[in-house]
């Protein structure tokens, strides 16, 4: 049975869902900009320097503990990644090894598979992590929003916690398939971990936030 070919390995190769969501963001700015120039504002001439908002690379938000959290499991993750290929290939002659000498063919074979879906999870979530954890500390410092709730801050937050779930799934496959990496998996489980009491002290009602079209019947 192959358990890590769940729900995030199926996201992650369905190239029809993610074009159809890009065909959606498009529409979404065309009618944001229909709607900007009905109401008389150009948002081509907007300035940043005009607004209140903070930027990304701002002191504050590059030294807020989110983001530092955040960072190191960017980092480290980052790193194994860029020598996963060599691993992965090493790994992957060890299965098929054994399949020659008819080793558990089937099982073997779906290991094979099963290593590519972690290696696919964790380089998708890892900088997605790091992003949107920046945006969730920068959102935070926004003042406008007036539901306490059902803000970016916390819809972000909240992205990044699910992000971390399945980040910490693959990673304990990791674990599991080859315990001869469990040095680094169990270091990036454990930045993992530390991310995510920081999002829990510093967003404490990201859970609480309904996400349109997934939260809603829970």
């Amino acid at each position: 049975m192959r358990e890590p070919r769940s729900e995030e390995s199926q996201d992650l190769r369905n190239k029809e869902f993610w074009d159809e969501l890009s065909d959606v963001f498009a529409l979404t700015w065309e009618l944001l900009y229909e709607i900007a120039e009905e109401e008389g504002i150009d948002l081509d001439a907007l300035d940043d320097e005009d607004t209140d908002y903070l930027k990304l690379d701002d002191p504050e938000i590059e030294n807020h503990p989110v983001t530092k959290a955040s960072e190191a499991y960017f980092e480290s993750s980052r790193k194994w990644l860029d020598s996963y290929h060599e691993v992965f290939k090493e790994k992957a002659q060890e299965y098929s090894d054994l399949v020659k000498m008819n080793i558990n063919p089937e099982e073997n074979t779906n290991n094979t598979l099963i290593l590519s879906d972690l290696f696919e999870i964790i380089n998708w979530y890892h900088t997605m992590i790091f992003v949107k954890a920046k945006r969730a500390v920068m959102s935070s410092f926004d003042t406008w929003e007036e539901d306490d709730i059902q803000n970016d801050a916390n819809g972000t937050a909240k992205v990044v916690l699910k992000c971390i779930e399945r980040s910490s799934f693959a990673w304990n496959g990791i674990l599991k398939h080859m315990p001869e990496q469990e040095d680094v998996a169990l270091r990036n489980l454990a930045n993992l971990t530390f991310l995510k009491k920081s999002i829990e002290e510093y967003f404490p009602d990201a859970e609480k936030f309904i996400r349109p079209g997934f939260d809603e019947n829970i």
